[in-house]
């Protein structure tokens, strides 16, 4: 009797392998690994030649299953260059055929380009296709459209620019502060902190741009507004990257240094409050320094020579064009038509070691660092600043007073004139 208990407890063993085994073979011929060995979507509207990339970007891989429900494997961020690489994806049903791709315009660690209405992200979602031997290594420019949506290719493109050049303001101002960092330790690393830039089609429309320290929507949450205008024309590379770099430093500088509002007519006009000339100064500098490459050489004498309708609206007034221009004469090695020779980081180098694109980086980045760690609220406080930490040699104290004087500032960097040219007093 035990004989034959134990040959049936035998057998019901055998079978219960064998139906194991026979699952396991099924399961792994229903499913197979997908390896993205390397992945470059890029986007456009209608000329491939314009794609950009969408780099350091976070995305999603999906598949849809045999139910038509969608099935999420992975997420990250592409690199530096909007790629996605190296991404092993574990037991993908051989039914799915197609991957797809959702590449969100942002990140945490610098923000997102969201949709004024739905307060969401802009996405484009590809989808690519699974070759044969399970190994995907695609490059592509491709034109993105959601369904039933008027001008969407160009609005993905739109966006997927804009992403682009937020991404490459930070990282741009990110490098040259670092390097200032490494001539001058007193300088801290610089820290983001993200901030979501909102945009959309019909809001905002012909407008200025602007930056919210209490949000667009009083929500008490910082952010960016980008407006539209009528013309899509108006949204060349040049102007995004622009505008993107002015609001994001007065972000910047109102989390680091807490500088006030204030209104303002346009760039060449008087400001009572010399604060409201400084805290939009700063980030018209900045704003055309990574635009122009560090270079305003055609304009370099403007304080000096404007004239509008026989007045200068620069020299020595308090104007945020006149802010600009001293911060350029801080940042520039040499000088076009002024008879200037300063720079900001002079003390610290030997200049023969790098090339004058070098010296610009630095100098910016030494700007743009002690605009936010000196706390300064106006133009005065920052060159005082400026003096004490970089002007250490006679020659220097020489060179320095000149960049005051050529720009009509008193000693201590101070506005000399009202609005109608007169002197100013104590």
């Amino acid at each position: 009797m035990k004989k034959r208990y134990l040959k049936i407890l035998l057998m019901v063993v055998a079978a219960f392998i064998s139906l194991s085994v026979d699952l396991l073979m099924s399961h792994a011929d229903s499913t197979r690994n997908v390896t993205i060995k390397s992945l470059n979507v890029k986007v456009y509207d209608t000329d491939a030649s314009t794609a950009v990339s969408m780099p350091n970007s976070e995305y999603s891989i999906s598949y849809v299953d045999s139910e038509g429900l969608q099935q999420s494997l992975t997420s990250g961020e592409t690199d530096s260059e909007g790629l996605i690489t190296n991404v092993e994806l574990k037991e993908v049903p051989t039914t799915a055929s197609k991957l797809e791709i959702t590449y969100t315009m942002g990140n945490e660690t610098r923000g997102y380009i969201k949709n004024l209405s739905t307060d969401k992200p802009y996405t484009i979602t590809f989808g690519k296709s699974i070759p044969e031997g399970n190994v995907i290594s695609y490059k592509t420019s491709a034109r993105f459209a959601t369904s039933g949506e008027a001008n969407s290719y160009t609005l993905h493109y739109l966006v997927a620019r804009m992403n682009y050049y937020y991404n490459e303001v930070v990282n741009q101002t990110t490098h040259d502060i670092q390097v200032a960092h490494a001539t001058d330790s007193s300088i801290s690393e610089f820290r983001n902190q993200p901030i979501n830039l909102y945009y959309e089609r019909g809001s905002f429309v012909d407008v200025d741009n602007g930056f919210y320290r209490n949000g667009h929507d009083r929500s008490g949450v910082a952010d960016i507004v980008l407006s539209d205008h009528a013309s899509l024309s108006t949204f060349t590379d040049y102007y995004i990257k622009h505008a993107i770099a002015h609001e994001w430093t007065h972000w910047n500088l109102v989390r680091t240094a807490n500088l006030p509002s204030g209104s303002y007519k346009n760039h060449y006009s008087y400001n009572e409050q010399t604060t409201t000339s400084y805290k939009e100064g700063g980030p018209a500098f900045v704003a055309d320094m990574l635009t122009h490459e560090y270079s305003l050489a055609d304009v370099d004498s403007e304080a000096q020579n404007d004239n509008y309708n026989g007045v200068n609206r620069l020299y020595g007034k308090s104007t945020i064009r006149t802010v600009e221009q001293v911060l350029y004469d801080l940042l520039d090695v040499s000088s076009n038509n002024e008879n200037e020779d300063y720079f900001v980081s002079e003390s610290l180098l030997n200049t023969a070691d790098y090339t004058n694109e070098q010296i610009s980086e630095i100098n910016f980045g030494v700007l743009y660092a002690q605009m936010m760690q000196s706390k300064a609220k106006n133009l005065s406080e920052f060159l005082q600043y400026i003096q004490e930490k970089y002007v250490t040699s006679d020659t220097d104290k020489s060179n320095f007073q000149q960049v005051l004087t050529l720009n009509g500032l008193s000693s201590t960097g101070d506005f000399t004139l009202d609005a109608d040219g007169n002197l100013l007093t104590e």
